[in-house]
Formats: C-alpha cells, structure tokens, sequence
C-alpha cells in the first residue's frame, strides 16, 4: 500500500507557500494592518462586561486550562495528519486525496486573508495598544508561554520565532482543521469511535484560539466558515469524481461478463 504523488502532493505546496511568505509578507501588508477595527468589532459582538474574551481570559486563567489549550495548539496539525494516516491504512485513498486538498484549500483560503486584511490578534493589541501597527516585530508565543513556563520548555517561544505572519489573525485557521477533520470522521462508519473525540478537540482548539490570546471569537468564526467551504468543494469535487468512475467500472464489468459468454 503506497500513498501516490499526487494525493501527497497538496501538503508539500501548502508547506512551500507558507515558507515563501516570509520572502514577502511584510513589503505586502505595510500600511495596510488593521489594528482597532478588529477589536473594535470583538468587542461590540462578543464583548463580556465591557471586555474582550480575550481580556476576561487574560485576567482570568487557570494551570489546568494552560496545560490543556497548550497541548490542542501543540497537535493541532498533528491531528490532521493522523486522520490521514488512519484512512490511508484503511485503503480509503479517496478520503486521503479529499483531506489532502481541503488542506491545500483552506490554508490559500487563509493566506490570501492575512494580505487582503491583515489583522492584529488579541497578544498583539495588549502588548503595544492601538498606534500604528510595528513591522519590526515576530509572532509571540502569548498566554501560550504559560504551558512553557509548567512544564519548563520552550515549545512555543521556538515555535513562534520561526513564524512570520503576525497580522494573520483573520482567519483561525487553528479552528479550521479540526473541523475538517470532524467532517472526515464522519463520513466513514468504521471511524466510529473516533467522533466524539474528535468534536471534544474541535471545541477545545476554538477555545484555546481565545484563551491564548492568539484570536478572537471572530477570528475563530471565520474559520470555521473557511472550513465549512472548503467542505463543500472537496465534497462535491469527491462526488463528481466518484461519478465518473462509476461507469467506467460499469462498463468494464459488462466487457468482463461478455468475455465469459463469448468463452462459454
């Protein structure tokens, strides 16, 4: 069993673009961040008391929330992967190539968003407010340094001082693969056992995207809406292909069927 080129190839161009990024992204967004108006926005929809649930979460936190958000933002990517790799050795190479493209999709979905509207996330408007927004800055790590700071690495801080996308926070797409995700175990009877784990992940990553302060609920709404559309391609991109095969097996059956008649 060989997982082909083609299905695994997806994976490798997202990897590519998002490594180019850095070639780019800052002469391409300059000027242009939106700092106030996202959460401005957050605030008047989602606000809580006059705060963000960001700065509710910020005031507001707990050793047990930190160890459990830290580890959904550790293996978020991971899960995906391991979805894959449980329908690859199920045979399902149509499910391999449909999570494979949503991936594709959804992450250019998202990366065309952080240039059309870059946006400040939550850690970013605690640390320096709502003056013009700093080019001469890298990711931060945020309320995830507190999983860092319990267990003594430095997971995140070397995570994020790698990245380059600051003003990504329009779209979560944290949020968005593990929906997909959910999507894909459903959609396989033998996979069972593997839902309610997988809608727990789904709820715990849209909370870990606030609670860390990495997103806002708007952000993560927004992701969620990505991966509902990337859904709905891949759904009826897989649909249309499985149509298409049907004949042909159709009518390589009848051929089979005719070659025993015409021996007999």
């Amino acid at each position: 069993m060989t997982m082909h080129f083609e299905t695994g190839l997806p994976l490798i161009v997202t990897g590519a673009i998002y490594d180019s990024m850095r070639y780019f992204y800052w002469p391409a967004i300059g000027g242009r961040v939106h700092v106030d108006g996202p959460y401005g926005f957050e605030l008047r929809w989602f606000g809580v008391s006059g705060q963000t649930l960001n700065e509710f979460f910020a005031a507001h936190h707990w050793a047990a929330l930190d160890l459990a958000c830290g580890f959904a933002y550790l293996v978020y990517v991971g899960e995906y992967l391991a979805v894959i790799f449980l329908f690859f050795f199920r045979g399902r190479q149509d499910m391999v190539r449909a999570l494979s493209y949503a991936f594709l999709i959804v992450n250019l979905l998202g990366f065309v968003t952080y240039f059309l509207y870059p946006a400040a996330p939550p850690w970013y408007v605690a640390q320096y407010g709502f003056g013009p927004a700093r080019l001469d800055i890298h990711p931060d790590a945020a309320a995830a340094g507190r999983f860092d700071a319990l267990l003594g690495t430095h997971f995140f801080d070397e995570m994020y001082g790698r990245g380059v996308d600051v003003y990504g926070a329009y779209p979560s797409l944290h949020a968005a693969y593990p929906l997909i995700v959910v999507w894909a175990v459903f959609r396989e009877p033998a996979l069972r056992w593997a839902r309610a784990p997988a809608v727990a992940f789904l709820a715990l990553m849209c909370l870990s995207a606030v609670y860390l302060q990495h997103h806002y609920v708007t952000d993560v709404v927004l992701g969620l809406g990505y991966a509902a559309a990337t859904i709905a391609v891949v759904a009826q991109r897989s649909a249309a292909r499985a149509s298409s095969a049907q004949p042909a097996e159709s009518g390589s059956a009848e051929s089979a069927v005719a070659r025993r008649r015409a021996s007999a």
